[in-house]
């Protein structure tokens, strides 16, 4: 999808925060080779608190300043693929840090008009998870990138604003429509789940829901999939991994600010560890055990 695209038209009802729709516009001019003074200054990123300059490995650059928007200079040995997956992905998740709005490495669905996000370690199969819940009645909310947004009366995590991305081989698994590559010659392929939805791939007409539960995924040797609840100081090592671009917080150099977002979620969050065997064979039968067990939250 062109980077355009990904944009939604302003007139229209926003699938996510006003302040991010505005600060994620694209710059037609251009990038500068280095930022005066960052706080963060590496080969990938150049951090201030009000702007940055983020590297990706094909070289492409994108530049943003903060009540401006993002210029963008495509690496000779980039594409319009790339380019999109790290506009939806780094880019978005280092614009909501500096505007005040928190990014958690999450999937997540809707079940009767609150939110459950799925956590873990890459390759744990969060996003296979989300997806394969679409067919036990579970809407889709996001993929890999959850942003949430403190409230007096409560956590609310807006819907994704980039498409569903799954492994080849989770496609067998869900049921989901295979669509194209991420981009060129990669593994992992966009993905549609209205034909197994029962509910439609997205819930809340573009609006935040409440964020209630935060489930942090769990390979296991054996036993049928169990959910344990993390209380007190245990949730703390647990949500600071969930954390999207934690390099990002860190580098704004803000402790103050850190501890109290780490202790807000704590209070406003019912956490679990999620214990479930990855067996291929019995994928289908875990996944309706899960289902059931979400239910019961």
């Amino acid at each position: 999808m062109p980077i355009e695209q990904a944009l939604p038209d302003a007139s229209a009802p926003s699938r996510f925060p006003a302040i991010i729709r505005e600060e994620m516009r694209i710059l037609n001019e251009p990038v500068p080779d280095r930022l005066d003074t960052p706080l963060v200054d590496n080969q990938v990123i150049q951090l201030r608190a009000d702007s940055f300059l983020f590297t990706t490995p094909a070289g492409t650059r994108f530049y943003y300043r903060q009540g401006q928007g993002i210029a963008i200079s495509q690496g000779r040995e980039g594409s319009a693929e790339e380019t999109d997956l790290f506009y939806n992905g780094t880019v978005y998740g280092a614009v909501a840090w500096l505007n005040g709005l928190i990014p958690l490495h999450a999937s997540s669905v809707v079940s009767d008009g609150r939110v459950i996000a799925f956590t873990g370690q890459s390759g744990e199969g969060k996003s296979t998870l989300a997806a394969a819940l679409a067919q036990h009645g579970f809407s889709h909310r996001s993929d890999d990138v959850l942003l949430i947004e403190m409230r007096d009366d409560g956590i609310y995590a807006w819907p994704d604003r980039d498409r569903i991305k799954l492994c080849a081989d989770a496609f067998e698994l869900t049921g989901a429509a295979r669509l194209e590559p991420i981009e060129p010659g990669a593994d992992k392929f966009f993905a549609d789940l209205g034909n197994i939805s029962k509910t439609g791939p997205l819930s809340g007409d573009g609006l935040p829901l409440p964020l209630c539960e935060l489930v942090f995924i769990h390979s296991a040797e054996n036993g049928p999939p169990k959910l344990e609840s993390l209380v007190g100081s245990q949730k703390f090592p647990a949500l600071t991994n969930a954390l999207y671009r934690i390099e990002i917080a860190i580098g704004l150099a803000n402790q103050q600010a850190h501890r109290a977002i780490l202790l807000r979620l704590a209070r406003g969050l019912r956490c679990w560890n999620l214990f479930r065997v990855r067996s291929r064979c019995n994928f289908a039968n875990d996944v309706a055990l899960i289902a059931n067990l979400l239910n019961r939250l």
